[in-house]
């Protein structure tokens, strides 16, 4: 059974000003009306809160809960905090917009930037457009081939907020 809107209003409290859900009635017995629901999911990083016998993510409850409805795609931290729930911080985007917020290189970069690699003597600048490579250029430190491609992102990626 989906959770409906009117369900999670009777179950939790949600305050759009600071992204936090408070129980409205007692859950459990360790539980009672007033505390805060959810905790922070280390592994992930996403405040997570259990309706029922499913868990579900806070910022798709903070979706419903003021919008009436789920979203429709993904709910994009917009400041790159997971844990940030309030309503001004979240957006409903597909994943391709999702993923153009990214804000950290991913494990495997051994540049320390994002779109930064070491390639032939120099630092290269790329990224994705459209599923295509696009070169930005080959830098002598790994700072400037950064900007370059903070500002090719800026003006490529429309969903970023960096």
């Amino acid at each position: 059974m989906t959770l409906t809107v009117e369900h999670l209003k009777n179950a939790l409290i949600y305050d759009p000003d600071t992204g936090k859900f408070v129980w409205n009635t007692r859950p459990s017995r360790a539980v009672k009306a007033g505390d805060v629901a959810g905790c922070v999911e280390k592994r992930i990083g996403y405040v997570t809160i259990g309706i029922k016998g499913r868990i579900y993510k806070a910022h798709r409850l903070a979706w419903l809960y003021v919008y009436g409805q789920w979203p429709k795609g993904l709910i994009d931290h917009i400041n790159g905090d997971k844990a940030d729930n309030r309503i001004a911080n979240l957006r409903d985007v597909f994943a391709d917009g999702n993923s153009q917020n990214v804000r950290k290189p991913n494990s495997r970069n051994k540049s320390g930037f994002m779109g930064v690699i070491w390639f032939q003597n120099k630092w290269r600048a790329s990224m994705s457009v459209n599923g295509k490579s696009k070169w930005l250029g080959d830098y002598n430190t790994p700072e400037e081939a950064h900007q370059v491609y903070l500002e090719a992102k800026r003006k490529y990626h429309v969903a970023c907020t960096i």
